[in-house]
């Protein structure tokens, strides 16, 4: 019995370090070198705890110590007088971890260090719609080997793979279970890419990461202006409107997710029952009606029954969106059509949780303004119309660099909770005490 007792207090300790290690290197991600004092502020934890963990952290190699360069005044004197303040940063050669993101037709390889600085990136075309499982598989390693092998990255390990695509994934991050990209289905991208490469692999849905890299922006920024400014309860939604409808929902400070995959798939909502046919194969989506390959099906006077097109050109999309400003016709009816699909969706998403603000992302904001009336009026019809405010077109960065952006700190994040705060650690702990 004491033994036991023993044991459990020996392991909730362990996990309480573990966890601090975690606060410390989340302190240092997000405000680069610091001093211990510093630290110790920003976590809330004590001297002797903060100096004990980074300790550790610097045996591990995980930090390291820099002393910051003397800096003269006007005249050529010390600013600062005394042996000079230790500070500290994480070390670039710890780790390198890939982010692989698989878009339309193209699969792009970046890799980072562990400070988060980017080492490589690279671009390979492919056409996604003609995709086997073994043709996938050849891409993803000729795209992953030849970057490894251009950034040369033995002095850094490669300890992690993030994969982003569009689609829906696993609750675990495991797998793509459908992608309107590809006709593959259930592919199980951390078991293809852990057996080649031996490391952990996270596989996320593009339109959360995006969600994660604007949320990550808010954290750092209170409010850009009072339009994008978020809830008191941190909830707001990314709308992602280009090949297909996405959806990355924060609710309280937290993504929202299905019981078992990536959820909330916006724009397959029913729209319009036995409508317009979608890339899925169902009718009546609300991205039969709002996407770029619906608005382009209906402003060129096609049926609803039309195949829908694996790619609309920008420059041709751009095109219908100016014919449409200047007045009536199919192009504008396009535009009010996915204004109503946008308009229901959100009306949905307004019932069944507090209004939030929703970004849309990937979409003009000469486009928007097309869609807005008709977006207006549905939400009148549902009782709505006070919470108009609340939708807005995010164009501050594309779509690509802000995947790019989230797909980073999410991988990043990765190796600092699992491989060098809680993971890695505690499997050796375990492995001690068995």
């Amino acid at each position: 019995m004491c033994q036991v007792i023993f044991m459990a207090i020996i392991t909730k300790s362990d996990e309480l370090r573990l966890y601090n290690r975690s606060r410390i290197l989340s302190c240092l991600r997000h405000n680069s070198a610091q001093s211990r004092t510093f630290i110790g502020e920003s976590t809330g934890l004590s001297a002797a705890t903060v100096t004990q963990i980074t300790a550790d952290l610097i045996d591990d190699g995980v930090i390291e110590q820099v002393t910051p360069a003397i800096v003269s005044d006007e005249n050529g004197g010390i600013t600062r007088r005394g042996r000079p303040q230790v500070m500290l940063q994480l070390n670039a050669d710890a780790a390198t971890t890939a982010v692989v993101t698989l878009l339309l037709n193209e699969i792009e390889v970046t890799l980072y260090d562990y400070s988060g600085n980017r080492i490589h990136r690279s671009k390979k075309k492919l056409i996604t719609a003609n995709l086997t499982l073994t043709k996938l598989k050849n891409y993803l390693f000729k795209a992953l080997d030849a970057a490894l092998s251009a950034a040369d990255v033995s002095s850094s390990p490669l300890r992690h793979i993030a994969c982003v695509c569009q689609g829906t994934v696993t609750r675990d991050y495991s797998s793509m279970l459908w992608s309107p990209i590809t006709k593959l289905r259930n592919v199980e991208l951390r078991s293809i890419l852990q057996d080649r490469y031996s490391v952990s692999v996270t596989v996320y849905n593009d339109c959360k990461i995006i969600a994660r890299a604007i949320y990550y922006e808010r954290q750092l920024q209170e409010s850009i202006d009072k339009q994008l400014s978020l809830t008191e309860d941190r909830s707001f939604a990314v709308i992602l409107s280009s090949y297909g409808i996405g959806l990355g929902y924060f609710h309280k400070g937290d993504i929202l997710t299905g019981s078992h995959s990536s959820g909330t798939e916006f724009g397959h909502m029913l729209f319009r029952a036995g409508g317009a046919l979608c890339r899925c194969g169902r009718r009546g989506c609300i991205e039969a009606y709002s996407s770029d390959y619906a608005i382009w099906r209906a402003a060129n006077g096609l049926s609803a029954d039309t195949v829908p097109l694996d790619s609309i050109p920008k420059d041709e999309f751009a095109n219908l969106v100016e014919v449409a400003k200047r007045g009536a016709g199919p192009e504008r009816d396009a535009f009010e059509a996915a204004g109503a699909a946008f308009g229901q969706g959100l009306s949905n998403l307004f019932v069944l949780f507090d209004p939030f603000p929703a970004m849309l992302v990937g979409i003009s904001n000469d486009a928007f303004e097309l869609m807005k009336p008709s977006l207006l009026r549905t939400l009148e019809h549902y009782g709505l119309a006070e919470n108009k405010n609340y939708v807005s077109v995010y164009d501050r960065s594309s779509e690509k660099k802000l995947i790019s952006i989230g797909a980073s700190l999410q991988s990043l994040s990765y190796l600092d909770k699992e491989i060098f705060s809680f993971g890695e650690t505690l499997k050796k702990n375990s492995a001690m005490l068995s």
